[in-house]
């Protein structure tokens, strides 16, 4: 299916980018290829309100077994429609997706009263659960607080992923301990993130997934620039630095928890 070339790269995983973002409208298929061309096997690219769901089926259509998806209502949206856990769960059902998310909490843009935030979380793990699929989290400013109620859902038990952490040790490894993953973005390379770099460190190797966050977040040396999905090697580089480990090393662990995670049909 690939090329020598391609075969001869160490094959990696970004677990989390939103592929369908217009800033990718110019140059979708490039990016894409650039992917193929880095070595990459996968992609899991994110869709986050309605708008979202044509433009992802399409892709996820037009690159099968490379490209796959997750889908639900993005904490930061209050206003957007309510998808009922039916809906939900048949969604994360379809060909090519594999989880249900983003979801979350969001206490940096959104203020209490924040229940329908929370009753959107907790609907969205109850369509994971019915749909046998793991979850991608959103908590931006709100990580223990997302941990409290992926524990009251005993969420372990489908896995998930706590994407883009900017969590403290303390909650990073509750996360581990919870049964969940630590996904961290481009913000790992960033000079002032030593702390977080320290924690990436600590936590166990076989829990971390690498991600871009792309068309958001580029890593350092691509800072300022659009992001996309080839950048997130050089998260896994960040994470070698900060573990002593062997740069490649981190590449193929970090897709083999991704393949895990989401019980995605490529070997690595």
């Amino acid at each position: 299916m690939w090329s020598k070339e391609y075969q001869m790269l160490t094959p990696y995983i970004d677990s989390h980018c939103h592929l369908t973002d217009k800033a990718f409208d110019e140059d979708r298929e490039a990016a894409i290829q650039r992917m193929k061309d880095a070595g990459m096997v996968a992609g899991i690219t994110i869709g986050c309100e309605d708008g979202d769901i044509k433009p992802l089926r399409a892709i996820l259509d037009a690159h099968p077994g490379f490209l796959f998806g997750a889908w639900a209502v993005h904490p930061e949206y209050p206003e957007l429609r309510e998808a009922d856990v039916d809906e939900i769960a048949e969604r994360a059902n379809e060909p090519g997706m594999v989880a249900v998310g983003e979801t979350g909490l969001d206490f940096y843009w959104c203020k209490e009263p924040l229940d329908w935030q929370r009753d959107r979380f907790r609907r969205h793990i109850a369509a994971a659960r019915k749909a046998g699929k793991p979850l991608i989290i959103h908590a931006r400013d709100a990580e223990s607080a997302a941990l409290e109620i992926l524990r009251e859902e005993k969420a372990g038990d489908l896995g998930f992923v706590m994407h883009c952490f900017c969590g403290s040790l303390e909650t990073a490894e509750g996360v581990v301990n919870a049964g969940g993953h630590v996904s961290f973005t481009g913000n790992l390379t960033f000079k002032k993130n030593e702390a977080l770099r320290e924690i990436a460190g600590k936590i166990p190797l076989e829990r971390l997934l690498i991600e871009t966050d792309s068309p958001y977040m580029a890593p350092v040396p691509f800072r300022g620039k659009r992001c996309e999905p080839v950048y997130s090697r050089e998260v896994a580089r960040a994470i070698a630095a900060a573990k002593g480990l062997e740069f490649d090393e981190v590449l193929l662990a970090t897709a083999q928890n991704t393949v895990r995670l989401f019980r995605l049909p490529i070997a690595v």
